[in-house]
């Protein structure tokens, strides 16, 4: 391995330690103590792979992530971020950033991310290279068959399978990179529709073809044989694209997207005809994969957000406990005491929970619905929000029933997510200082087929129109305060449960959401209803 990596972090430490472990991996590692220094040496070195912390002095290692990739794409950048720069991560995932490690460094996470970063750039060079010998056996092929011409073809051959793979990569929407994965059959015709050369892959499966006519291969076009794309190049002078059906050696079919390129004599008449085609089959399954790789990254990008609202929460809840604790202490009341360790033990189990949902965020995780007693499931609610209204000086009541009973949630994500509306309430009273006074109520109900939470504010309030767009992915009416995640993931998890959520707003007045759950387990809504 002999690849050049560029390091950047501000602190001396890290990269005296990371750039050791790194050379010991094999890699020529160049160091920068900041994005301004960074730049300059990605500029005169061209590393393969850039290694950047998110946080810098001067340029930081988003606006680096930029200037990198539009000066040259085909860098691989992978991003060094701290605990709680979560959504700086998925900003630089949005920027085509290759991966992502966190501090403190794991070394079997780091090698996995420089892995990909290895594949990515050995996949680039294996298409150059298929390229290259593609572009080789076509000449050696035209330089046989037409020797006293031979400059003359290798150019118009060359410039055919130019012009063909430019049409081939746009049947694949930009996914160049994984042309060296899918069947290509070229062959070579002459005028006379007669197959002159094949290349090794169009022998595997059609079988040897050359001196078979032309339309042969084509199981839709035996019966019309002069109607074929390389009947019509000739006929017309012009590259043809079209979708055929041909017939595998072993009698199965396959639907292909067929291109092709008339190569002229030195007089300017057609002389052969150079033919592409393409299974759409497998065309699918790598527009299939890259859907699915896609859909993945999102899904880990919610993960990381629903984990990052969810222990804001809990800790919100902690210092709760901790409040109670110190003052219990201050007061010499050991009841007090008591009852803030148990609320920082109960959020301590929480977080232990959503660690381990961590450990299995590359898993679909089903909800682990078990019975829970909806008025205990209230009390967390008040214990953890609490902390958080007294401090913004906000007024809270309660409107709780007296018999509630039992509903079947996943505990571990239905709690945060109703949390999350109390904190946004509390926002939205914090947004419109103007009036003093500020009140949240809470209410819950209940019926023998569901329960009811609602939670409203007399905060700033909403417009129609950003009521329209509150639950929708990345949408935030915070600005730069918010990620525009936490009420899409509510609505994500209130929808799994089979639920409904629901907005009623009047600017200027405030707000109240409404979450109904059912007691006993439901399909998720489809597309995750909710009315605004």
């Amino acid at each position: 391995m002999d690849e050049t990596l560029l390091l950047a972090d501000d602190e001396e430490g890290i990269r005296r330690v990371l750039g050791i472990a790194l050379a010991d991996l094999g890699f020529h590692v160049l160091t920068a103590a900041d994005g301004v220094e960074a730049l300059e040496t990605f500029r005169r070195e061209k590393p393969a792979i850039v290694l950047t912390d998110i946080k810098m002095p001067g340029l930081s290692g988003i606006e680096l992530l930029g200037r990198i990739k539009a000066e040259r794409p085909d860098t691989e950048v992978i991003m060094i971020t701290g605990h709680g720069d979560f959504d700086l991560a998925i900003e630089s995932l949005k920027l085509e950033a290759t991966d992502f490690v966190t501090k403190p460094i794991n070394d079997d996470v780091l090698n996995i991310a420089l892995k990909r970063a290895r594949d990515r750039i050995a996949m680039r060079r294996q298409l150059k290279a298929y390229t290259e010998n593609l572009e080789k056996l076509v000449r050696k092929q035209a330089a046989r068959l037409v020797e006293a011409e031979r400059l003359a073809v290798i150019g118009q051959t060359v410039e055919g399978l130019s012009t063909a793979f430019r049409d081939m990569a746009g049947d694949l929407e930009g996914s160049v990179r994984y042309f060296n994965d899918m069947p290509c059959f070229v062959s070579v015709h002459d005028r006379h529709l007669t197959i002159l050369a094949a290349n090794p892959l169009y022998r595997e499966r059609l079988g040897e073809m050359v001196g078979r006519r032309s339309w042969e291969i084509y199981a839709s076009r035996r019966d019309q044989p002069y109607t074929c794309p390389v009947a019509r190049t000739i006929e017309t002078g012009l590259g043809q694209r079209s979708p055929e059906v041909i017939a595998y050696r072993d009698g199965s079919q396959s639907a292909v997207m067929v291109h092709t390129a008339p190569i002229r004599d030195s007089r300017g008449e057609l002389e052969l005809v150079l033919e592409f085609a393409m299974d759409m089959s497998e065309v699918e399954r790598l527009r299939e994969e890259l859907q699915a790789t896609q859909d993945r990254l999102m899904s880990l990008g919610l993960m990381v957000s629903s984990v990052s609202h969810g222990v804001k929460g809990l800790l919100t809840g902690m210092d709760a406990g901790i409040y109670l604790t110190e003052s219990g202490l201050t007061r010499g009341d050991l009841g007090r005491v008591r009852e803030g360790v148990a609320t920082v033990r109960q959020m301590v189990e929480r977080i232990r929970g959503v660690g381990l949902d961590v450990l299995d965020f590359a898993k679909e995780r089903p909800l682990e619905r078990t019975p829970v007693d909806v008025r205990a499931f209230t009390d967390g609610l008040l214990a953890a929000a609490g902390s958080k209204i007294a401090k913004r000086g906000i007024g809270f009541e309660t409107e709780i029933a007296s018999e509630l009973g039992e509903f079947e949630v996943d505990e571990a994500v239905a709690a945060p997510a109703i949390l999350n509306l109390i904190e946004n309430a509390v926002d939205a009273c914090a947004e419109s200082p103007g009036r003093p006074g500020h009140r949240i109520t809470f209410r819950v109900q209940a019926t023998p087929h569901e329960v009811v939470f609602e939670v409203e504010d007399d905060g700033v309030g909403m417009s129609p129109e950003v009521q329209g767009k509150v639950f929708d992915l990345f949408f935030s009416s915070k600005g730069r305060a918010g990620t525009g995640l936490g009420l899409f993931i509510t609505r994500q998890v209130i929808s799994q449960h089979g639920g409904k959520i629901t907005v009623a707003s009047v600017p200027g007045c405030g707000s109240c959401f409404r979450v109904s759950l059912p007691r006993c387990a439901a399909p998720p809504a489809p597309g995750g209803e909710e009315s605004r």
